[in-house]
């Protein structure tokens, strides 16, 4: 694969698909270098610092993904941290439901003025973007976060259609609060949750005018699929409809119920794909009885295992990896109840996993970029508690991400982010004419605006005052996938030497502490890296 392709726009894209790694799930035994732990980290954490790494290659592969695993932490909930709300006469209301620096996700916003009501239900949500957007940069050294995004991915709501800053806070728990736990389970909560009630119209779902939005979705793109082993039919899609008819949204309390009026009480009959199961007579239990009817087929697992695969690990799937790893891994999931945690730790210590095809073929999403750089290079992070100032500095992350085309609880539709689908382009999507600007601009200004230490960053070089060893240690750290001899050292000439190819150049400057000509270097220097096509690799 050629990495810069994406940067490319007169090389031709060719139809054919050929790739040639290791097959299997057969457990990884090469080496175990800043190389392969960058590789692991940078795909199951955003970004990995200096010190992530060397803690991790101070044990085993196998034991820095169980850490990676099991190192999960409890996030706690979203505080406000807005004032007082003017309504359009220019009156100042206060949200009595909350004070300021307590969490809002227990009151109920039961307020009768609808303006000063949807305005504490924006400020609200804005609150919990905040929340959201600082525990990822604050992640401790797990697959946490990353989980957390593949999920909001997978069962993507938008905050523009669900409206509701304790319906959004709710969705978002379901995953927060289990992870790596049971997929079906997750289905299970995700289908009478109320904010995908409300989002794929299952609230209106009613045995006198049947809705299948969401029982088109939940086999489509949640549990089944359109893969090689799905055939479910148009009659699948009536009959889950029918089984999920008259759930509703308590108004006060914000919770789903079944409103056995409104439900279907008849027998619904599936198609062979699902061994001819019915279901019927009985709401309370039929949700659970579609989701054991659907996790029954072996399809199930296989079409989680091919979306966790192109979000970790590459984004196309030929013969041989579905043949040797997606089913292997579906075996796996099906045999441990679907639980997630199994199957990644089966991935990630796999040599399939390290393949060096496998390695710096992403482009990096805006949250990886973003908190990636802010977190490699050590800049000051407030922590996710403090409202009072890191909420603001949270915003701009967000911002900057949603600038960039990411916008937590607002992917595009009801599949999610494209750049994790959509052919034949895939994550080439994060890259167009709007979005790389604003990329170069943010990494710009975080050396401009002395945000992040760049003098620091290069005395993580074991020799800084060598050119040749500080271009090398750097870049290594840096960049996925490393500089050719040639261009280590065009950069170390430009931009260390002042273009004389004198080494002693630099090596005088740095010993003799020269500040003013090393930090103006350096400045240079990284943003001339981290506007390389490579640093936009993962």
């Amino acid at each position: 694969m050629d990495r810069r392709e994406f940067f490319t726009k007169t090389k031709k894209r060719t139809p054919a698909f050929h790739r040639t790694v290791a097959a299997g799930l057969t457990p990884y035994a090469g080496t175990w270098t800043t190389n392969e732990a960058a590789h692991l980290l940078k795909r199951t954490m955003f970004g990995a610092t200096k010190q992530d790494i060397d803690h991790f290659i101070a044990m085993s592969p196998g034991a820095a993904v169980d850490e990676l695993l099991n190192n999960i932490p409890v996030s706690g909930t979203p505080l406000r941290d807005y004032g007082l709300i003017e309504d359009e006469f220019g009156v100042m209301h206060d949200d009595l439901g909350v004070v300021q620096g307590q969490t809002w996700v227990n009151d109920l916003n039961t307020l009768s003025d609808p303006e000063v009501k949807g305005s504490i239900n924006q400020l609200r949500t804005g609150s919990l973007l905040k929340w959201w957007t600082g525990l990822i940069l604050n992640q401790n050294r797990s697959i946490n976060e990353k989980m957390v995004m593949f999920w909001h991915h997978h069962f993507s709501v938008q905050m523009e259609e669900v409206g509701n800053a304790t319906m959004l806070w709710r969705h978002h728990k379901i995953f927060r609060d289990n992870p790596l736990g049971s997929v079906k389970q997750l289905a299970r909560d995700v289908t009478i949750d109320p904010a995908m009630l409300f989002h794929l119209n299952g609230y209106l779902n009613s045995k006198l005018a049947p809705d299948e939005n969401y029982a088109r979705e939940l086999q489509e793109l949640f549990t089944v699929g359109r893969g090689p082993g799905s055939g479910y039919t148009e009659n699948d899609v009536i009959a889950a409809a029918r089984v999920l008819t008259g759930w509703r949204i308590d108004s006060v309390t914000l919770t789903s119920y079944l409103d056995n009026n409104a439900h279907d009480t008849g027998s619904k009959t599936f198609s062979a794909f699902y061994n001819g199961t019915t279901i019927g007579n009985n709401g309370a239990t039929e949700v659970d009885q579609l989701m054991d009817m659907i996790f029954n087929t072996t399809e199930a697992a296989r079409f989680i295992c091919r979306k966790l695969y192109k979000w970790f690990v590459y984004y196309q799937i030929d013969e041989a990896t579905e043949n040797e790893v997606i089913i292997p891994l579906a075996d796996i999931m099906i045999s441990n109840n679907y639980e997630v945690k199994p199957v990644l730790s089966a991935l990630f210590k796999s040599e399939h996993f390290f393949d060096l095809q496998h390695q710096a073929c992403f482009i990096k999403n805006p949250f990886d970029i973003i908190v990636g750089t802010l977190r490699e290079f050590g800049a000051a992070i407030p922590a996710s508690t403090d409202w009072q100032n890191g909420y603001a500095f949270f915003d701009s992350v967000y911002d900057n991400a949603a600038n960039m085309q990411q916008v937590l609880f607002q992917p595009p539709d009801v599949s999610g982010w494209p750049s994790y689908y959509q052919e034949p382009m895939y994550y080439e999507l994060w890259v167009n004419s709007n979005s790389l600007p604003r990329r170069a601009n943010f990494t710009d200004r975080l050396v401009d605006d002395n945000l992040i230490d760049t003098r620091a960053f290069a005395n993580y070089s074991s020799n800084p005052s060598d050119p040749n060893q500080l271009i090398l240690d750097i870049t290594t750290l840096l960049l996925r996938y490393p500089l050719s001899l040639q261009s280590r050292n065009y950069t170390k000439n430009r931009f260390l030497l002042n273009n004389t190819n004198d080494d002693t150049v630099w090596t005088n400057a740095w010993n003799g502490g020269n500040s003013a000509v090393i930090n103006a270097a350096l400045k240079e220097l990284f943003k001339f890296i981290m506007n390389l096509p490579e640093y936009h690799l993962c």
